[in-house]
């Protein structure tokens, strides 16, 4: 059997010529190497060998997608990539592009999720093409409905040892990052979802708490800080919550210039609460002035969101990274300056900036996203930021408390050295007026017990101590009076000196024997302790006889007197009396 064919030699065609069976052997295993080998667009197989995640991204090919339509077959798929131009990668300020991937199941398992997340898609259509002809499909992304909470990912089945053929459309006026395509098992998936979301609410439920909690505390207190950081964990909770579609899932409102809104505002709320907090204006006012940018800078970007949204993402995340960075060595400056509360506002933007190196390079498109989910992982780092916020200023109203207290304790003992003598330690004239100022009935009745009686007390014999064993030792008869005056065992007895070798005692009518009983015991133990002719002269006044403390006072030391000329008198006869029997 011979064969017609078309074939060259030295640029010359030949047409109708013989070809032995040999040739045609040889010409058929070229073909079929040209045919494995061919750049029609096809991409590499993925083998699937198990449940767990497999990321299509480096296996499949990207092609930019224009006005054209899913094929209706497998067998169109050659050449419908054909005729579409392939590109390196996603564009992050938005675009229309077709992905295509191939694969095989391996694995034991049929039912699966084609999951394309890692960034915020507007519009995803999924075809899955299998070998018998079998079409299946799906639509998702931010405006579609999910199957699974906060995730683009659902169902497909693909039989154990089956091939198919993977295309996905995607349309998105900008992407945050570049998105990832995944493949793996509806068990595992949902398994993730579940784990994914819980830590998703939690983080969402304590910056809601914190944000109120901190509310509560403004309210009481009236430090801007407190406010500052509740409006900024508010504007917090709504950026991630748009990021991970909560008003979409919740309220239908896909509405994607509201999206970076918030983001915007972040800068400028967290500038508010640190510049606050941090005192930074009394501090570094240089750092001060630089922290300003983040005040006018997001404000002058934010209208991107809506005359620009493909550019606003990456205007967003310049201004975070600008904010982050000041906020950082603000911070650290006002640690090492002795701050102490910053200790934790520098762990608190740590915990911030950590994921947010991670995600916003990838935000740039510097760079694909090291992690899976890096949006739940920087959330949860912004919640660890808001946790150690709030320990920050807990620190604070403690350092704050505390310097408090030692300035009430200062202000205390300053108080009781106004009240108090320095040299025998009981109180002094000063605290007397205030106290029997307020002691004082005006209106008592006669055999009232309670009322108040004034003791006024002077040491008879002072200034002779004083002259025969000098000051010193007048120095220690009043300490020692004074120490035996304050012993008196009454609760409602009350002690003071008023000057020089004055001293009065405030007590109720119904203590009056005891304390006369103690006058004459201490006036016997001063004697008996080398203070031999010393003696106590002592004036009362009770409270029903006085319209004042004036008048309480001045009877008080009228009848001290009187007393002391009598026991002068007494001292004085005494001596008449020895004297005479001594003659005799």
């Amino acid at each position: 059997m011979c064969l017609k064919a078309i074939y060259f030699h030295k640029d010359r065609i030949y047409q109708g010529a013989k070809i032995a069976p040999v040739t045609l052997s040889r010409m058929y295993f070229f073909a079929a190497l040209l045919f494995l080998f061919a750049p029609l667009g096809q991409a590499n197989i993925v083998t699937i060998h198990s449940g767990e995640a497999t990321l299509l991204n480096q296996s499949g090919q990207l092609y930019r997608a224009g006005e054209e339509d899913f094929p209706h077959s497998a067998a169109a798929i050659p050449s419908f990539i054909a005729q579409l131009p392939s590109v390196p990668s996603i564009n992050l300020f938005g675009g229309h592009y077709w992905y295509y991937v191939e694969l095989r199941n391996n694995s034991d398992i049929a039912t699966w999720v084609m999951n394309p997340g890692g960034t915020l898609i507007e519009n995803v259509e999924v075809r899955l093409y299998s070998e018998h002809g079998r079409v299946q499909g799906f639509k998702t992304g931010y405006t579609a409905s999910h199957d699974y909470l906060l995730h683009y990912g659902k169902n497909l089945s693909l039989a154990p040892g089956a091939q198919a053929k993977l295309l996905l459309r995607i349309d998105s006026p900008y992407f945050a990052s570049f998105p990832d395509f995944e493949w793996l098992s509806a068990a595992q998936f949902k398994h993730r979802v579940a784990w994914e979301n819980v830590l998703t609410l939690i983080a969402f439920g304590a910056l809601l708490t914190l944000a109120l909690y901190n509310l509560f505390i403004f309210i009481s207190t009236r430090d801007r800080a407190y406010i500052y950081y509740a409006v900024y964990l508010t504007a917090y909770f709504l950026a991630w919550a748009f990021t991970f579609h909560l008003p979409a899932e919740l309220f239908h409102l896909h509405n994607l210039q509201l999206h970076y809104i918030p983001f915007f505002l972040l800068p400028i709320l967290n500038t508010l609460f640190y510049m606050e907090f941090l005192e930074l204006k009394k501090r570094f006012p240089r750092l001060a002035a630089w922290s300003r940018v983040n005040y006018w800078l997001p404000l002058l970007l934010l209208p991107s969101c809506f005359i620009a949204l493909p550019y606003a993402h990456t205007l967003a995340t310049l201004a975070i990274s600008y904010w982050l960075a000041l906020a950082l060595i603000s911070s650290i400056a006002c640690m090492r300056s002795g701050f102490r509360p910053a200790r934790y506002f520098v762990f608190a933007f740590i915990a911030l900036l950590v994921p947010g190196m991670i995600i916003l390079p990838a935000n740039l498109g510097l760079l694909h996203d090291p992690i899976r989910n890096a949006e739940l992982f920087t959330l949860i780092g912004g919640t660890f930021d808001a946790i150690l916020l709030a320990l920050a200023l807990a620190d604070k109203i403690r350092i704050l408390s505390n310097d408090k207290d030692q300035a009430l304790q200062s202000l205390q003992k300053m108080l009781t050295m106004t009240r108090t003598d320095h040299l025998t330690g009981i109180a002094n004239r000063h605290a007397f007026d205030q106290d029997f100022n307020q002691l004082f009935d005006s209106a008592p009745l006669e055999h009232d017990g309670s009322q108040q009686v004034l003791y006024l007390i002077d040491l008879d014999g002072m200034k002779r101590v004083n002259d025969n064993h000098g000051h010193l030792r007048g120095d220690q008869l009043l300490c020692t009076f004074a120490a035996h005056l304050s012993k008196l065992p009454m609760d409602d007895c009350q002690v003071y000196r008023i000057g020089g070798d004055e001293f009065t005692i405030v007590a109720t009518m119904d203590r009056k024997s005891e304390i006369n009983a103690a006058i004459a015991r201490i006036e016997q133990q001063l004697s008996e302790n080398d203070y031999r002719g010393v003696g106590i002269s002592y004036g009362i006044a009770n409270a029903h006889e006085c319209t004042s403390t004036h008048e309480m006072i001045s009877l008080a030391d009228q009848r001290m007197y009187q007393y002391k000329t009598s026991q002068r008198q007494a001292r004085a006869d005494d001596a008449q009396t020895l004297t005479l029997a001594t003659r005799r």
